[in-house]
């Protein structure tokens, strides 16, 4: 029966107990319409004026770092609610401390759900904790709110807010021993580092000597004196380091990616990258995979601005696991617009014949090459004119990098 017929029906049975002269049958009518409407005009009214807001302490944090999280519920209208309840999706990697979330139809993500009684014109407030316990781009929401009459005749939903966005950076951890064969950029004195000349910064000419580069002739000069001339440099100022990322853990990239080794390896590479930006290196990243949103792959030029650490930072926590190239190819690809006298460091599970191949070629350019092989599978015969060092503690238990020659098994 519709509620617009149950209305009809009980204003007859009402005006019937007139007729009737029916005490009884007046107070059932009655009572009966008084529940009806009740029930109609929260089944109407009960979520108008009914707000929902989440705030949250931090949207960037650390892997392992605490942030805090508040929801604000208003019922702004002169209607009370008997019940109210919300149920607000979480992702499972920030996890909310002290409390046991519900299960959520989509998979990685838990309910937090909220019930209430709210009086007319009532804010309730209720604040959590969580800890990002992984590197990734999060959403909170959307969140669902319902409510209804007190007999249970009627409800109403209603989703109010979309999601809300948190970016949690990788986890970084220090470097016991960063002293790296290819020109020691991360833990050498300055006395002892190699100076590399910075083709920028011309400081005159001098007479061609045999295993001069042919590409710093000086053409001018030596149409003016007669002789070949060759381009003196300034020293650079600094030493640039450009880390090479494979975003690939397995032979063939159809096969998946291994996600701890995965993880591992970004943990590597972030730290790495502050240790030497906090030694005033300029530094660079890239990748052969994509970040969230988008089908280009990361590629992020040298510098050591002091924004550096966060780009590179934010950049690895919007990384995903797919795999746009074989990373023998973006070293071939990149291996023509690297700065001049660029340390290059590779951090890869997955080491093969291809990728040492188009290391030893970036080595045979002029380029300092170190590899960082990360986990602890078996390594194919290593080339000894190449530093290879091993970092085998998955990323959840480690506390600092270690790095040490690694050895065939």
């Amino acid at each position: 029966m519709s509620s617009r017929s149950s209305f009809f029906f009980l204003i007859l049975l009402l005006a019937l107990s007139f007729v009737l002269r029916s005490p009884l049958l007046f107070l059932v009518a009655a009572l009966s319409l008084m529940v009806a409407g009740s029930s109609a005009l929260w089944g109407r009214y009960c979520l108008a004026g009914v707000t929902y807001e989440r705030r949250l302490s931090a949207a960037r944090l650390l892997c392992g770092e605490e942030a805090d999280l508040w929801v604000e519920i208003v019922n702004a209208k002169p209607l009370p609610l008997v019940w109210l309840k919300t149920e607000d999706e979480v992702p499972v990697e920030l996890q909310v401390q002290k409390l046991e979330l519900g299960y959520a139809s989509k998979p990685n993500r838990r309910m937090l759900s909220n019930l209430f009684s709210m009086r007319w014109y009532e804010r309730v407030r209720r604040h959590y904790r969580f800890i990002a316990t992984q590197r990734g781009v999060y959403e909170f929401g959307p969140v669902r709110i319902s409510s209804g009459d007190i007999f249970g005749f009627r409800s109403r939903n209603m989703q109010l807010t979309g999601p809300q966005i948190v970016l949690v950076y990788p986890k970084v951890v220090p470097l016991e021993d960063a002293a790296l064969q290819a020109a020691r950029p991360l833990g050498e004195s300055r006395t002892l580092r190699r100076v590399v000349a910075d083709p920028l910064r011309l400081a005159g000419t001098r007479d061609y000597q045999p295993g001069d580069s042919i590409r710093h002739l000086h053409w001018k000069a030596t149409a003016h004196r007669g002789a070949l001339q060759t381009k003196m440099f300034e020293p650079s100022a600094s030493h640039q380091l450009v880390l090479f990322l494979n975003n690939q853990t397995r032979e063939r990239a159809y096969e998946g990616v291994i996600g701890d080794l995965y993880e591992t390896v970004i943990v590597v590479a972030a730290s790495v990258a502050r240790a030497a930006l906090e030694a005033r290196h300029p530094v660079g990243l890239y990748t052969n995979g994509s970040v969230r949103d988008s089908e280009r792959r990361l590629r992020l030029p040298p510098s050591r601005h002091t924004a550096q650490t966060t780009r590179i930072l934010e950049a690895l926590a919007q990384l995903t696991f797919f795999t746009l190239m074989p990373f023998e190819k973006l070293l071939q690809l990149e291996a023509r617009q690297l700065p001049f006298g660029a340390t290059v460091i590779a951090v890869s599970a997955l080491v093969n014949e291809p990728i040492l191949s188009a290391l030893l070629d970036l080595q045979a350019t002029g380029h300092p090459v170190s590899l960082i092989a990360v986990g602890t599978g078996a390594l194919p015969p290593l080339p000894p004119e190449l530093p290879v060092y091993s970092a085998v503690e998955n990323w959840t238990v480690m506390q600092s990098i270690r790095l040490q020659p690694a050895r065939v098994l």
